[in-house]
C-alpha cells in the first residue's frame, strides 16, 4: 500500500514515519513547488494521504480511503472534496506543550519576569524586597475560564489546578471533570464570562464558534481579564478584539493564532489587519505554542499506527469525517 506525505509540513517527516511503521508502506512525498504532474501521478495510486488541507483543486484520488491529518485542526479539510468511502483522521499529542504554554502565559502575566529582568539589568533594585518594592501578582486563586474542555483544555485544567486555581469552563456538552470546579454550557457564556481572571480559547473552529467572541461578549468581560488564544483566531472576532485591547474594556490578551498566514509565494504576510504589535498590552507568538521537541515523535507515532491499523483492517482512531465521525461540534 502506498501513503502519500502532501506538503512540506508532512514531507519532512518520511523518515520518521518509516521507522515508526510497523507494517509494509510505500511513502511518497510531494512538496510545494514539485511539478504537479507528479502530484496527478502520486495521487492516483495512494491508499492514504497525510496532509493538513484537502481541497477540491486537488487531482483525483480514486484509490484513497484515509486522510489523515498531522494536525488536531481539520477546518481546512473540504468535506465534499473528500473521496466516497474516505475517512478522514486528525492527531492530538499536542496538549502537553500548549498547556505547558498556556502557564507561562499566565505566570508571566501575573509575575512579569521579563519587566523585572530589564530592569535590573539596567541597575535598578526597584521590584525588590529590600526597597519594599511593588509586589508582583500570583496565579494562586485566580480563575480560568477554559472555553471548550477538549484534549488541551483538560491539560490546562489539570495542571492549573496543581497552582491552586479557580478552573472553570464552558462547552456545548457539560458535564463534572475531576480538576474543573465548574463546568456551563455554552448558552450560559454570557453570564459566565465576566467570573473569569484569564480567559482560555481551546475549542475548535466551526460554524458554531465562529465570531463566538464578538464585541457584546468582549464588553462583558472584567476590564482586566486576560484572553488566551490557542485554537483558532477566528473565534474571536478580529476588529472587536484589537478595539477592546486597544481602549482598555479587558485588561490583555496572549494569541498564538492569527487571521493571516504566511504562505510559500509571500512569507511576509502581517499575522492581522489591525496592528495588534503596538498595543503594549498583547503578547503575540507565532503559532508555536505546540512546536516543541517532544510533538513529533508523539504525533508520528500515532500517526504510524493508525496506517498501521489501516492496512491490519483494525478499526481506525480519531475518525472526524466520514462513518463514526462526532458532528463537528465543541469537543467536551
Amino acid at each position: 500500500m502506498k501513503v502519500l506525505l502532501l506538503n512540506a509540513y508532512a514531507a519532512i517527516h518520511a523518515e520518521r514515519l518509516r521507522r515508526l511503521l510497523t507494517t509494509p508502506w510505500d511513502i511518497a512525498t510531494f512538496r510545494e513547488g514539485d511539478r504537479r504532474e507528479n502530484l496527478v501521478a502520486a495521487l492516483a495510486d495512494a491508499d492514504a494521504v497525510v496532509v493538513t488541507r484537502y481541497t477540491a483543486d486537488l487531482p483525483p484520488a480514486p484509490r484513497l480511503k484515509l486522510i489523515q491529518s498531522p494536525a488536531a485542526g481539520y477546518d481546512r479539510m473540504d468535506a465534499k472534496a473528500i473521496p466516497p468511502g474516505c475517512v478522514v483522521c486528525n492527531v492530538h499529542e499536542h496538549a502537553i506543550g500548549i498547556s505547558e504554554y498556556v502557564m507561562l502565559a499566565m505566570l508571566e502575566w501575573q509575575i512579569g519576569s521579563r519587566r523585572i529582568d530589564a530592569n535590573f539589568r539596567r541597575g535598578s533594585w526597584e521590584d525588590g524586597l529590600s526597597v519594599l518594592g511593588p509586589t508582583h501578582g500570583e496565579v494562586f486563586g485566580k480563575t480560568l475560564g477554559i472555553v471548550g474542555l477538549g484534549h488541551i483544555g483538560l491539560a490546562v485544567a489539570r495542571r492549573a489546578k496543581a497552582f491552586g486555581m479557580r478552573v472553570t469552563a464552558a462547552t456545548r456538552t457539560p458535564r463534572a471533570h475531576r480538576h474543573v470546579d465548574w463546568v456551563v454550557g455554552i448558552d450560559a457564556l454570557d453570564a459566565w464570562l465576566p467570573e473569569c481572571d484569564f480567559i482560555l480559547i481551546a475549542c475548535p473552529l466551526s460554524a458554531g464558534t465562529r465570531g463566538l467572541l464578538n464585541a457584546p461578549r468582549l464588553a462583558l468581560c472584567r476590564r482586566s481579564a486576560v484572553i488566551i488564544n490557542v485554537a483558532r483566531a477566528e473565534i474571536i472576532e478580529e476588529a472587536p478584539l484589537y478595539a477592546a485591547l486597544r481602549d482598555g474594556l479587558i485588561g490583555g490578551a496572549v494569541l498564538d493564532v492569527w487571521y493571516r498566514y504566511p504562505t510559500p509565494d509571500d512569507r511576509d504576510v502581517p499575522p492581522a489587519s489591525h496592528p495588534f504589535h503596538e498595543l503594549p498590552n498583547v503578547v503575540m507568538t507565532p503559532h508555536c505554542a505546540a512546536w516543541t521537541s517532544g510533538l513529533f515523535e508523539r504525533r508520528w507515532g500515532f500517526i504510524a499506527a493508525n496506517l498501521d491499523r489501516f492496512s491490519s483492517g483494525e478499526q481506525l482512531r480519531n475518525i472526524v469525517i466520514g462513518p463514526l465521525a462526532a458532528p463537528a461540534r465543541m469537543r467536551g
